[in-house]
Formats: C-alpha cells, sequence, structure tokens
C-alpha cells in the first residue's frame, strides 16, 4: 500500500504488501515483500529486503538493507553501506551529515 502523499519515481519497484507512509520519497530502488517505509523518509537507488522496516524521516541513499532489519527513526545510511540481515539500528545511530 502506497499511502497518498507519498511519492514513488524512478521505475522503483515494490513488492506485495509493502507499506509506503505518506510524505515517504523512493527513487529508483527495490523494496521486497512486506517492507515497510515511515513518512518522511527517503530511499534513493537502494534495495531493502523482505520484512526490513525504515523509520520516519530515515534517508537510505545507494544502500543495501537486509531481510528483516529494523532501522529506526534518523537514521542517515549511504552509498556503499550493507546492512545485515535482522540487523537493527537504533534511533539516529549512523548520520553523515552535519546538520544532526
Amino acid at each position: 500500500m502506497v499511502e497518498p502523499g507519498a511519492q514513488v519515481t524512478g521505475g522503483t519497484v515494490i513488492g506485495a504488501g509493502c507499506h509506503v507512509s505518506a510524505s515517504a520519497s523512493i527513487d529508483g530502488s527495490v523494496l521486497f515483500d512486506g517492507a515497510a517505509i515511515g513518512a518522511g523518509a527517503v530511499i534513493t537507488g537502494s534495495v531493502i529486503g523482505t520484512r526490513a522496516r525504515i523509520g520516519d524521516g530515515a534517508v537510505i541513499d545507494g544502500a543495501v538493507i537486509g531481510d528483516g532489519a529494523h532501522i529506526a527513526e534518523g537514521n542517515e545510511l549511504r552509498s556503499g553501506l550493507r546492512v545485515w540481515p535482522g540487523t537493527r539500528l537504533g534511533p539516529t545511530s549512523v548520520r553523515f551529515s552535519t546538520d544532526a
């Protein structure tokens, strides 16, 4: 389900049972079955694994998120990062920008 207000562009592929919250933005990415993207999250050029959860306001850019991983709100994962299946990152655990 893609909620009203979410933006999905750039040839993004969304698997069965995914949930994309309002104000999320997804561009050129793949979401495997059952993935959930929180409100205001920005996903660009990334792969989000089966049943992975991306929290509100998280930024995922050029990363691969493994099956069942949980990336809490406020994390910023940039190009080249790989998150193992089942990994859990707490709120704002990883940030690359200087605006935190």
